[in-house]
């Protein structure tokens, strides 16, 4: 009996560790992981999310996917504008951080100010940005008051526009969240490697080069990935603004497969850009992580 007892408690000492990832796994596989299969099962359905039969048409949802010219429009769309929110969160969040880093009078409160879109709710954002990109707006006044008038137009009716608009509305309520990690790897950064630095001549371009990029690689990599993934599953910002429009020129594959799947009730193509979108931002991240170690080795 001891002996028994004795192997039991080591069995419990060795699963312990996994008894307390056991609440975070759980939600995870109830509210991620089943509903994720969930859509795959639907993809290969005709379905109206109504009717209790769902007609199996197989691969027959993705073959459509091939000819459908309106989900390559918004293929096209979603990555030009998920460039443009990486530009700003990644490169321009990171010299941010950079510049707050640095000892200087009202950090504190200027991080303050970075971090409050980040808190705010996705509707106010897209109704003060909406107001801004009137043509009677914040933006064009401000134009017309610098004498910049031949700049101004219709931001969000103009479809050359609206997309890096609406992108760059949604880098501004993201971009504080980008500059506080970024913030914290800086701390972490050993001050010797700089002093090492200085001592070989280097100025402080040449050390954020040399030592603070390849010092904040890992970080960079979170921030991308969460950028990248935040970026291709947005839908309030552009919904709340435009709904895809104008002629479909802010349309991007959440948008579309709301339209598809909700609107027009056609669950099964819905399911089936939805696993595109999950398969594409898949690959993605894997390319980008692949990248990232093969650097590092």
């Amino acid at each position: 009996m001891k002996s028994y007892a004795k192997k039991w408690n080591t069995i419990l000492r060795k699963l312990s560790p996994f008894l307390f990832l056991l609440p975070a796994i759980s939600i995870y596989i109830i509210f991620a992981f089943l509903p994720t299969v969930q859509v795959v099962e639907y993809s290969f359905f005709e379905w109206d999310g109504i009717n209790p039969v769902k007609d199996w048409v197989g691969l027959e949802n993705y073959t459509r996917l091939l000819s459908d010219r309106v989900f390559w429009e918004s293929f096209m769309n979603t990555i030009w504008w998920a460039t443009i929110i990486v530009f700003i969160n990644v490169g321009i969040g990171l010299i941010l951080a950079a510049v707050l880093a640095q000892k200087i009078k009202g950090r504190t409160f200027f991080q303050a100010c970075m971090f409050i879109p980040v808190v705010q709710a996705p509707i106010t954002t897209a109704i003060v940005w909406r107001w801004m990109y009137q043509p009677d707006g914040a933006i064009n006044a401000f134009l017309n008051a610098v004498g910049l008038e031949f700049l101004t137009t219709a931001w969000l009716g103009n479809l050359s526009t609206v997309l890096p608009a609406i992108a760059i509305a949604h880098a501004w309520s993201t971009l504080g969240l980008s500059v506080v990690i970024f913030l914290s790897g800086l701390q972490s950064v050993d001050e010797d490697l700089y002093d090492a630095a200085k001592l070989d001549g280097a100025n402080a371009v040449d050390a954020f080069i040399h030592v603070t990029l390849p010092a904040l690689r890992p970080v960079t990599a979170v921030v991308f990935v969460m950028t990248v993934t935040g970026a291709f599953k947005a839908f309030d910002l552009i919904w709340a603004t435009t709904k895809g429009g104008p002629i479909r020129a802010s349309e991007i594959l959440s948008t579309y497969m709301y339209k598809k799947g909700i609107i027009e009730n056609n669950y099964g193509y819905g399911s089936a850009i939805a696993v595109a979108l999950l398969f594409i931002v898949t690959l993605a991240m894997a390319f980008y992580l692949y990248l990232q170690y093969r650097q590092e080795d």
